[in-house]
């Protein structure tokens, strides 16, 4: 596998990069070995590159084929998983074969984590949100699992039970689940049983494992006992319910509802920063954020002022205040704390 210095404006989509790309602040714009799509190959003209070191003669598909690839899996997978609610609806049991289906779907896209990321982030209709909220989490329980070292089997087990989180609440009446305005104490007791009703449908179910089973009757419960069905607390907290919180938390937050718009990334980062401090497991939390805010460093955001920015650097201590820049003129966000990222370009 030989490698050559091509001009910038020779690059194609498709070539893999063959050394690291670090900005003006030595933060990593491209990471060696990452396969260029006409985004990252803006970033380099952005950050005035006029060669690149890029591997020779290897056999890529372009971009485009791959994140068209990858939207025709996601959109496959969401529809199939439509279907298995759908009968859970009714009362039928599930259908394991397309469960199975859409975790093997899910894995197989276990190294294209650019394109997990910036899928999550389109902009989706408000009324497909049930649907593609379940595939949005078992894909980041997948690279939240990665991050933290999980095993092949225990990765596997995660996507599972990322994917039937949610499953309990085919059982919830549709017009509280999709109510636009805010819900009654009532109402919102019936939301908190859909642990339950997910737990006790999966009990039927002999292929899925207890620790499935027991990640989904949890994934509400939170560090200090704050959380549902039962108050557990820390250690009492199944680890793979722990991830499914912070997947879950970020998915519903980023994500466009029937009762209220969604919050840009980095604004979630600050919410798990501040005001999840004691409810999420920290090594979680700092898992995900200090591995997906990466992925922005070199991509514009607009500000709160209106005006467009680049992201130049996270800030390990601080993800979501990261080092910005406007014009020639480079702004730390902990410093500017008027300021914040509204939303992603």
């Amino acid at each position: 596998m030989s490698k050559v210095f091509l001009p910038l404006r020779e690059v194609k989509p498709g070539m893999r990069i063959a050394e690291t790309i670090l900005n003006d602040y030595g933060s990593i714009v491209i990471s060696e070995g990452t396969i260029l799509d006409d985004h990252m190959i803006k970033k380099l003209f952005n950050l005035n590159y006029s060669k690149v070191r890029v591997v020779e003669k290897e056999n890529n598909f372009s971009s485009s084929e791959i994140s068209e690839s990858f939207n025709t899996s996601y959109n496959a997978s969401v529809n199939c998983f439509k279907s298995v609610l759908y009968d859970a609806a009714v009362g039928k049991n599930l259908n394991m074969d397309k469960v199975d289906k859409v975790v093997t779907s899910v894995v197989a896209r276990l190294d294209e984590k650019r394109d997990i990321v910036r899928c999550i982030n389109q902009i989706k209709s408000a009324d497909q949100y049930t649907y593609t909220h379940s595939i949005n989490v078992s894909l980041l329980c997948m690279l939240l699992g990665k991050w933290m070292g999980f095993s092949k089997d225990k990765l596997l087990m995660l996507v599972q039970a990322g994917l039937l989180h949610d499953i309990g609440k085919s059982k919830v009446p549709k017009e509280i689940l999709n109510k636009p305005s805010k819900l009654t104490p009532d109402e919102y007791e019936e939301i908190k049983k859909h642990t339950v009703y997910g737990y006790r449908m999966l009990e039927k179910e002999p292929e899925i494992d207890r620790e499935i089973r027991i990640a989904v009757l949890m994934h509400h419960e939170r560090e200090d006992g704050s959380g549902y069905p039962t108050g557990a607390k820390g250690d009492k907290i199944s680890m793979m319910a722990k991830v499914i919180a912070v997947a879950d938390i970020y998915d519903a937050m980023t994500s466009n509802r029937v009762y209220r718009e969604k919050e840009s990334p980095f604004e979630v980062f600050h919410i798990m920063e501040e005001e999840y401090v004691g409810k999420l497991d920290v090594a979680v939390v700092n898992a995900f954020l200090s591995n997906i805010a990466a992925y922005y460093i070199g991509d514009f955001a607009k500000l709160n002022t209106g005006e467009v920015c680049e992201i130049v650097h996270i800030n390990p201590r601080h993800v979501s205040r990261p080092i910005i820049r406007v014009d020639d003129k480079y702004i730390d966000l902990t410093v500017e704390k008027e300021l914040k990222i509204q939303e992603i370009l």
